[in-house]
């Protein structure tokens, strides 16, 4: 584009980004937050002026589940870019299997690592050039309520209440940095405290793995751990370990962790916190 976004007027912003507003309307569907659809636009955005060309394009294909798939992962990224090195480094080994299916070389976190600071600064350029424009009357037309995600055969995506069920009953826990702890001890610190209300325990099978995703029978058991607090601290076996609820991004590990289900990646969360002994 030979002109910056604020040379054109806004009807010509809006049909040069025509594509990002579409993409951008179907993320808000999947009952994300306004300003991390901004943000997850914008990382593609971003990726393409890197050479991962003809992303948006390729997202403009998928049918929803697959862009919330793709999205996900996205959002893992744009917290990996937000996190200190040490927080990532225990997941250097990840493939992003949806989103690479689209690029047309393999991104890898080593890329987002390296390129850190001038990519958030891409980010949030395009964020607040393009997006809080050219997007805002899309902010004004999304008061009603959001049709039904599809699948790739026009049924009923399943994903929304999936998340939505799994959301409100699974913990993200994270470990000190040379503290690890293992699945039996989480399991037997819950067991003795809370009860018998772990259905499962999703971790690294690397011993020095520093977060684990543990899915609780029900939404009550996620309210007698956490007490109403959005953060608490816990003491297991006198290692400390921070716990908050997942809230509602996916993501898909790779083989190597000792489950291939999907687990729940927690986004950053804000308020405060409460210690817990055990």
């Amino acid at each position: 584009m030979a002109s910056s976004p604020s040379q054109l007027s806004l009807k010509q912003l809006r049909d040069f980004h025509n594509m990002d507003r579409i993409i951008y309307s179907r993320l808000l569907t999947f009952d994300f937050d306004p300003l991390p659809c901004m943000k997850i636009v914008a990382f593609w955005n971003t990726l393409e002026k890197f050479g991962f060309r003809n992303l948006v394009y390729g997202l403009q294909q998928l049918c929803d589940s697959r862009l919330l798939s793709v999205a996900k992962e996205s959002i893992f990224c744009l917290q990996c870019l937000c996190s200190p090195s040490q927080e990532i480094f225990p997941w250097l080994h990840l493939d992003f299997s949806h989103l690479n299916r689209l690029l047309p070389q393999h991104l890898l976190l080593g890329f987002l690592v390296k390129n850190r600071a001038i990519l958030k600064r891409m980010i949030q350029g395009f964020v607040e050039d393009v997006c809080q424009v050219a997007f805002l009357d899309i902010l004004q037309q999304n008061q009603a309520p959001p049709p039904t995600p599809t699948d790739d055969k026009g049924g009923v995506s399943k994903d929304k209440t999936e998340s939505s069920d799994l959301e409100d009953k699974t913990l993200f826990m994270t470990f000190s940095r040379g503290h690890p702890v293992s699945d039996h001890e989480i399991h037997g610190f819950i067991v003795r405290k809370f009860g018998s209300c772990v259905e499962a325990i999703h971790m690294d099978k690397n011993p020095k793995c520093l977060f684990a995703c543990v899915a609780l029978r029900s939404q009550s058991d996620m309210s007698k751990i956490l007490g109403g607090e959005k953060l608490v601290r816990l003491f297991i076996n006198g290692k400390q370990v921070r716990v908050r609820r997942s809230i509602g991004f996916f993501f898909y590990f790779s083989p190597s962790f000792s489950s291939s289900v999907q687990l729940i990646q927690s986004n950053c969360c804000n308020g405060k916190e409460k210690t817990r002994g055990g």
